[in-house]
C-alpha cells in the first residue's frame, strides 16, 4: 500500500508533564499520520484535544493513522462584525455543526482569512465563527475561497522527551 502526503505540520515535543500541541490543521483528507521515536506518546485529536495517560497509546518507533471527519465548503459571501457569518451557495449544504472548529482560505482582503476558529451557530446555508473581524475594510472578494474544518494533534511522552511527526495523508491502493 502506497501513501501519498497531502500536507506536513510542524513536528511537536511533548515531555512526560508537559504536553504538546501541534498547529491547527485545515483538513484535506481526514488521515492524520502520527510518528513517534525514541519514547512512547499518549495522543489525542481534535478541535482542542486534552491528552493524558489514558488516551491513545502509540509504541515506540511506531505510526498510526487516525481518521478525522472533514468538512469544506466553498463561499459565497462573508459579513464581517464582532463575529464573522460565512455564507455558502444556494443549495450547497452546511457539513459544519456547531462546536467545529474552521480556516478560512482564498479570501481577499487576506485579513479576513482565519485559522481554527470556532463556530457558534449554523443554518442550513452558513456558519457563524466566533471571529472579530470588525476591523477588515474594503471589499470581501471570495471567488476561490474556502471554509475547512481544523483540528489539533496533542501528545504526552510516556518517557524521556521526544518528536512527534505529523502528516495528513491520503491512502492509495497498490496496483
Amino acid at each position: 500500500m502506497a501513501i501519498k502526503v497531502v500536507q506536513n505540520v510542524d513536528r511537536i515535543s511533548p515531555t512526560v508533564s508537559t504536553a504538546a500541541t501541534s498547529n491547527p490543521i485545515a483538513l484535506k483528507a481526514g488521515y492524520i499520520r502520527v510518528s513517534t521515536g525514541l519514547t512512547a506518546v499518549y495522543v489525542e485529536t481534535g478541535s482542542n484535544p486534552i491528552v493524558s495517560v489514558n488516551s491513545f497509546y502509540l509504541p515506540p518507533y511506531n505510526s498510526e493513522v487516525l481518521k478525522e471527519r472533514i468538512a469544506k465548503q466553498k463561499i459565497a459571501g462573508i459579513t464581517t462584525g464582532t463575529s464573522t457569518v460565512i455564507t455558502f451557495a444556494q443549495n450547497a449544504g452546511n457539513p459544519f455543526i456547531i462546536g467545529d472548529y474552521v480556516t478560512i482560505e482564498g479570501a481577499e482582503p487576506s485579513g479576513i482569512n482565519t485559522v481554527h476558529q470556532e463556530i457558534t451557530s449554523t443554518t442550513d446555508s452558513s456558519i457563524t465563527i466566533a471571529a472579530n473581524t470588525s476591523s477588515v475594510v474594503g471589499v470581501i472578494t471570495v471567488t476561490n475561497s474556502t471554509v475547512s474544518r481544523s483540528v489539533k494533534v496533542a501528545a504526552l511522552a510516556d518517557g524521556a522527551a521526544t518528536n512527534v511527526s505529523i502528516t495528513e495523508i491520503v491512502q492509495l491502493v497498490s496496483e
